[in-house]
Order: C-alpha cells, then structure tokens, then sequence
C-alpha cells in the first residue's frame, strides 16, 4: 500500500507530456527547394498548414510513428529519414504539454504520389522558402530542419535521392544552388565538390556517390565565388 501510495503521488506531481512525431520532407520541383506539407482537418490549427506528423502510439517505435504519420496523412512511404532535433517549449501545443522529435528526408518527387488522408485534408509540395503561415511551431522546425540540409551538403551524400545514378557535375552544381539558394563559378564547383570524397569518378564525365560514406571532407561554398 505504501509503494501505490508513493506512486500515485509521483505521477500527480511528474506529469508526463504526450510526445509526438513531426516529419520534415524536402524535394527539388522546377529548379525550387520543396517542403511537403498538410492541411490541418481538426482542431488545433484546423484548415492551417503543418508539417506531417501526429502522436507516438505507448508501444510504437519513434521512427516508426514518424514513418507512419507520413504515410497516413500523405501517402508517402518507403523514405530513409533522419531523426535531427527535439522541440519541446512549453506552450507549443494548445491541447497541453507535448514534446516533438522531428526528422528530415530527402526525396525524388517524380517518384511520390501525394495523398492526403488521417487527419490531413490537403497535401502539397511549397516552396520551402516561401510558406503560408504554420500551425503550432512549425515555422521554426522548418528553419532548422533547412539549416541542417544545407549543413549536411557540406560532408555528407544526403541529397543522392535527387539525382540519377549516375550524374555529372553540372548536375549535382544544380541540385547544391537550387538547395543552397545561390549560384557558383562551375570551374571553382568541381574541384571543391570532389575533394570532399563524396564522388567516385565513372566512365566519360560521369560521377556517382561512394556507397557507405557517411562523413567525407567539407565542402566550403565560401571558396566558390557566388556569381
């Protein structure tokens, strides 16, 4: 009776707050940086738009509420996604105390077929650096899940999904200003690109990423010259 009595008192004074899933999803459309994004059907935020993303259910894997959260509200799936930070202020979720664990995912949008479903009543590509307003923080995990885009550009091969298997260089170029919002001296982009050791030179002028890179040399796009 006393070990009950000294629980019961423990889960009144240490309330636990409901954790969640946000899902940040970032694609090239027409030479733009992209973020998926769902219109809100219920309250709170209703008819808002948001990052997809929902509740962790008490047995469920974090990453695979993340993973399921973006299949039902926008029927994606099969996506590699990387958890990347916690956001947790008080006051975040008007419904009460809840703490996110936010991913980022890279993907082919040629490859997606978009369907809104759960809880979303829309889903649609926006320009990442153009958005409607957000409901709940989410302002604030897209600034930050941007930032660690472009952060892992520099040493990692986080954007292979947006290029074929094999590519040259003129195409990744594209793929790094369309993310990184500027354009580079194509004869300063090459040699930079390379010694980071990301690329494995094929036949003609074809590159393709090393398979099982995880950290290679850093890229400084300081050293390119923005035209």
């Amino acid at each position: 009776m006393l070990y009950k009595n000294k629980v019961k008192k423990m889960s009144e004074k240490y309330k636990n707050p409901a954790l969640t899933v946000d899902i940040a999803v970032f694609t090239i459309i027409d030479k733009e940086l992209k973020i998926l994004l769902i219109k809100r059907k219920n309250p709170p935020f209703q008819d808002k738009w948001a990052i997809p993303g929902g509740f962790v259910d008490y047995e469920e894997e974090i990453i695979t509420a993340a993973k399921r959260e973006l299949e039902e509200e926008t029927g994606v799936k099969n996506l590699s996604v990387e958890q990347v930070h916690t956001f947790g202020k008080v006051g975040r979720d008007p419904r009460g105390r809840t703490v996110s664990v936010v991913y980022l995912a890279v993907a082919d949008s040629s490859g997606i077929k978009i369907n809104a479903g759960s809880d979303a009543k829309q889903a649609e590509w926006f320009n990442a650096r153009n958005l409607p307003e957000l409901a709940f923080d989410h302002d604030e995990i897209v600034d930050f899940t941007l930032n660690a885009l472009i952060q892992k550009l520099e040493n990692t091969p986080v954007i292979k999904h947006l290029l074929p298997e094999k590519f040259l260089i003129s195409e990744i170029q594209e793929v790094y200003e369309n993310i990184l919002n500027e354009k580079f001296d194509s004869e300063r982009f090459e040699p930079e690109i390379i010694k980071t050791g990301l690329l494995k030179k094929l036949e003609g002028d074809k590159y393709s990423f090393k398979e099982n890179v995880k950290f290679a040399g850093k890229f400084n796009k300081l050293l390119l010259g923005v035209t």
